[in-house]
């Protein structure tokens, strides 16, 4: 019976064994001046194009390595647990850049070779939170707020009712957000609570406002949202900006909606890994990543806002699909920065207590 279990000691040791050398066979053959003459790039999806980094790798000879996450959360869990990652340049938002500089995760960044950011929306730079920038440049923003089916609803009805009041929902049921800290604000703009003192009683009342609204969710999602409108699935789904936009493209009828009390905002920056030795090539990159051409063309690619003035204004409206919002006027003031204020895993037990409830 014990050589028994010892043959299948052996034999579950020697497949860990087979699977550790396939993962790290590429690694003993990797070509050392091709990988010193490389960055890899951690990004949310739609927000780099292919086109553009072959266009960048024949011009400069440094070859671009794209990995993505799906939150910002995902990312910080990963460069945390894994200081050693093998990563230089990082697409963060910007609610996570203050545990990321306090984790020395991340390293100053040389302004002086990064000339572009004297186009930048002051607006935006005063929005970081990583003392005005020292640690991150902004690249692209956005909103999150309401996509709506303007057939059925009328734009100066908008409101959070349409979301969490089943007496005023158009149709039988509305596109959700799947994301814990966007349910967590919405809710807490339709109960009116102050969003810099989220605490255990205000979060009980969020927790139970979302359990009401179960039953009229007919899907809880991020990045179907756009395609639930298109299809005349849902009237109403909270969604973000972009996701709405591109489907604003080919349907008249779907349409974007800032949140009456403050929609959220959101502000993709870049960030240099503090391991990282790779200096030179990154601000190549990033002076290229800047340039009016390449962000121009990201933005009308993928229907996200650039932070340089000059590219932001020499976009067409179709591509930003909200009146009134441009850094400065009275739609974008009202914006909100927000940050739930609590740890990464007092918001997961909370969306999975929900989830499960």
């Amino acid at each position: 019976m014990i050589f028994k279990y010892f043959l299948r000691f052996l034999v579950i040791l020697t497949w860990i064994g087979l699977i550790y050398l396939f993962l790290v066979f590429p690694f003993f053959f990797k070509n050392k001046n091709e990988d010193e003459k490389s960055l890899r790039v951690y990004t949310w999806a739609n927000r780099i194009d292919e086109s553009v980094l072959q266009d960048f790798e024949e011009k400069t000879g440094i070859k671009i390595y794209l990995n993505y996450y799906e939150s910002a959360e995902e990312l910080l869990t990963k460069i945390e647990m894994m200081p050693s990652l093998d990563c230089d340049v990082m697409l963060p938002s910007a609610h996570i850049l203050q545990r990321m500089m306090h984790a020395n995760l991340i390293k100053k960044i040389d302004k002086n070779k990064c000339p572009f950011i004297n186009e930048i929306y002051s607006e935006f730079l005063m929005e970081a939170t990583d003392s005005a920038s020292e640690y991150s440049i902004p690249l692209y923003w956005d909103v999150f707020g309401l996509g709506y089916n303007n057939l059925k609803i009328d734009h100066n009805n908008i409101s959070l009712n349409m979301l969490f009041d089943q007496n005023c929902i158009v149709g039988k049921e509305v596109g959700m957000t799947d994301e814990a800290r966007e349910a967590i604000f919405l809710a807490a703009q339709y109960l009116n609570l102050d969003l810099n003192h989220l605490d255990h009683a205000a979060l009980k009342k969020i927790r139970h406002l979302l359990k009401d609204q179960k039953p009229f969710v007919g899907a809880y999602t991020d990045s179907q949202q756009g395609y639930f409108l298109a299809s005349d699935t849902f009237a109403l789904v909270a969604s973000d900006r972009e996701i709405v936009c591109r489907q604003m493209q080919n349907y008249d009828f779907v349409k974007f909606a800032l949140i009456p009390q403050g929609s959220m905002l959101r502000v993709d920056s870049v960030v240099i890994n503090a391991q990282t030795q790779k200096d030179d090539l990154i601000y190549q990159f990033l002076n290229y990543l800047f340039s009016d051409e390449v962000l121009l063309y990201h933005a009308q690619k993928f229907c996200i806002l650039p932070t340089k003035k000059t590219v932001f204004e020499a976009l067409e409206y179709k591509y930003i699909g909200v009146p009134d919002l441009y850094p400065g006027s009275q739609g974008f003031k009202k914006l909100i920065n927000f940050n739930v204020g609590l740890s990464q895993k007092a918001i997961n037990d909370f969306w999975i207590r929900f989830k499960a409830s």
